[in-house]
């Protein structure tokens, strides 16, 4: 229980990070809402397919340290990494050359300051799907060596920077539906490289 606890707070972190910003940007208007709530379900399919990925990577990596493979278990892990990264950008490439087809085909018609504002959000939170990915592996990583508690607090860390990244962009800065974006894309790089790094200490 111990190590399961960490691992389903650090999951449900992981997809608050997408309600916060639904949540404050309601401010905005209704129409940033709606833009920014349509979005992060594609946004959440995607980060499905990146936690399938380092669900998978675990379990290669954990088999490999099982059977005491140490040296193996390790290129197992830098290829979930590797791999990681490859998909985060090619997810962030398709969102970016083709965002407003991807609206299209997933909601059909909807008003044009709805769709302006879904596009702002997702172009911009595009550009933070490597970095989750990322931070997903590193996340597998930890998980492959039954410590979920390292995740769950890196995902903390995450949450912290976004929510407060999100108060100074929308009530100070005023930037509307990007002061919900940019902050998502700050607080994944950080957790990114935070648990990267983590992982690659020897100790």
């Amino acid at each position: 229980i111990r190590l399961i606890i960490p691992l389903v707070v650090e999951q449900a972190l992981t997809i608050l990070v997408g309600m916060c910003d639904g949540v404050m940007v309601s401010s905005v208007g209704e129409a940033a809402i709606s833009g920014v709530s349509l979005v992060d379900m594609i946004n959440n399919v995607i980060l499905v397919l990146f936690a399938a990925l380092a669900t998978g990577g675990a379990v290669v990596t954990s088999q490999l340290l099982g059977a005491q493979q140490g040296e193996k278990a390790r290129q197992s892990a830098g290829q979930l990494v590797l791999m990681s990264a490859v998909l985060g950008i090619a997810a962030a490439a398709l969102c970016l050359v083709f965002a407003k087809n991807l609206m299209r085909l997933f909601f059909g018609s909807i008003d044009d300051d709805v769709m302006a504002a879904g596009l702002t959000y997702l172009r911009i939170t595009a550009l933070s799907f490597p970095f989750i990915a990322l931070y997903n592996a590193g996340a597998a990583i930890f998980r492959s060596v039954g410590n979920s508690k390292v995740s769950m607090q890196v995902s903390l860390l995450m949450n912290g920077i976004n929510v407060v990244g999100n108060a100074i962009c929308i009530f100070v800065l005023k930037m509307g539906v990007a002061g919900v974006a940019v902050p998502t894309v700050v607080s994944r790089c950080v957790a990114a490289v935070v648990i990267l790094l983590l992982a690659a200490n020897p100790k």
